[in-house]
């Protein structure tokens, strides 16, 4: 594999991982919107603040 292949390969790798952060945090959102329709807004911000302190350590 040529170094650009390489680079290539890891860029496609990183945009993979970078899509399912990606996912992973529009369903944590959802869940979180989903208890507010719900009136339970302490349960939305506790898993809003979760997911931001996952997001800060990456």
């Amino acid at each position: 594999m040529s170094e650009m292949e390489s680079r290539i390969a890891s860029l496609e790798a990183t945009n993979s991982d970078l899509r399912s952060e990606n996912r992973e945090i529009r369903r944590e959102i959802l869940r979180a919107l989903r208890f507010i329709e719900k009136g339970d807004v302490g349960s939305a911000q506790t898993l809003m603040h979760r997911l931001s302190l996952s997001v800060a350590e990456k």
